[in-house]
């Protein structure tokens, strides 16, 4: 499957650069805002990746690229449909909490600019998830946190925690 999964990125960088576009294709992405209430209002689960991988040491939703089997079963150029089962299959991975796909709510879609050097076009989804307990492989994920938006937000404001662009914004539009 791998083969073929390089395959198609070869194809999709051979007719972006026929069409012209500038910067290099995209690569689908998914995310989940897992969510619950807290004791003082709504939380989100925060995950701080490893500091030697992609967005390294930063804290993130869950989440990570549509790979191949993400798109079985799916309509050709479904895109929303693909990026709701990497979604599912990421929280699984990255912190062993189930969502069921069908109750993901769409929140947003990011697209970094073409000078990016690598690009993730990416959903967002907003979840609560089923029952179940926080795991994290203290490998690619290395803390798990529940917090409210306006407390990681402020973690980020004196600098504890680092936040890409698309989450400081979700944090923000959460917090209102």
């Amino acid at each position: 499957m791998a083969g073929k999964h390089n395959d198609e990125h070869a194809a999709q960088l051979e007719r972006w650069a026929r069409e012209g576009r500038e910067g290099p294709p995209p690569i689908l992405a998914a995310t989940v805002i897992l969510l619950r209430d807290g004791t003082d209002g709504l939380e989100t689960l925060m995950l701080r990746r490893n500091s030697k991988i992609s967005f390294g040491g930063m804290w993130v939703f869950p989440g990570g690229r549509v790979d191949p089997e993400d798109w079985k079963g799916v309509d050709e150029g479904d895109d929303l449909a693909a990026s709701r089962r990497a979604a599912e299959r990421e929280s699984v991975e990255e912190c062993g909490l189930r969502v069921d796909s069908a109750t993901m709510v769409p929140f947003s879609h990011w697209t970094p600019p073409p000078v990016t050097p690598k690009r993730f076009q990416t959903w967002f989804f907003a979840a609560r998830p089923q029952d179940g307990r926080v795991s994290i492989d203290d490998g690619e994920i290395k803390e798990s946190l529940w917090l409210s938006p306006v407390e990681v937000l402020r973690r980020q404001g004196i600098r504890e925690v680092e936040l890409a662009p698309p989450t400081y914004v979700t944090l923000f539009e959460l917090s209102e």
